[in-house]
């Protein structure tokens, strides 16, 4: 990939970003009864706890790297980690499974034509996560320099640049991922039942 996408995608998916936000905040209905919460579904469980771990070891590796580079010098805890991180990654992808092909058989094809998306990188997490070993090790070497650079408003994508074409569009297409998550979900569409919710639940109403 050119120095030029490593340059201007992070900023192009913010600013798709906000204008989800913006778009979401216009669009909100306003404030009704509360109701009664519902259960989640299986897969809506599995989505949520596969994207606690995977979000939670991918910021830990950009808010502190020299925590996670202390924590894996041990090898036996950076098993433990690199263990945890695939577990999660396993519910996510299959969490996404179920919500996807419920979400086209309901006709609500944005939200599932987005829910297959985070499926495909979650995937591409995956093959990185049994292609090239031990990611927690090099994630804070090879990408969180960059990620940090883009931050601070001076991309340097030096170190990503010479990373396998796997690890440099997994990290480019989860910014564009995320930032149609906040875009596509502001979008009005008939929403027969919340997202994860069971289909007993939903018969009985």
């Amino acid at each position: 990939m050119s120095e030029a996408l490593f340059s201007a995608i992070p900023y192009v998916a913010a600013g798709a970003a906000v204008a989800g936000v913006a778009r979401r905040l216009m669009a909100r209905a306003p404030a009704s009864a509360p109701s009664a919460p519902t259960p989640w579904t299986l897969s809506g469980r599995a989505v949520l706890a596969g994207g606690v771990i995977v979000a939670f070891i991918h910021l830990l590796g950009l808010v502190a790297p020299r925590a996670m580079q202390a924590f894996n010098a041990s090898p036996g805890r950076l098993f433990t980690l690199e263990a945890v991180g695939l577990i999660g990654a396993l519910l996510l992808a299959w969490g996404l499974v179920g919500l996807t092909l419920r979400r086209a058989r309901e006709g609500q094809w944005s939200t599932a034509a987005l829910l297959g998306l985070l499926f495909a990188q979650s995937c591409s997490g995956l093959y990185l996560a049994v292609a090239l070993r031990w990611g927690s090790a090099w994630y804070v070497h090879v990408v969180v320099p960059y990620l940090r650079s883009v931050l601070a408003f001076q991309p340097d994508a030096s170190l990503l640049a010479q990373a396998p074409f796997i690890v440099q569009f997994h990290t480019l297409f989860g910014m564009v991922v995320l930032a149609l998550a906040l875009f596509i979900r502001a979008r009005p569409e008939p929403i027969t039942a919340p997202l994860l919710v069971t289909p007993r639940e939903e018969t009985a109403r």
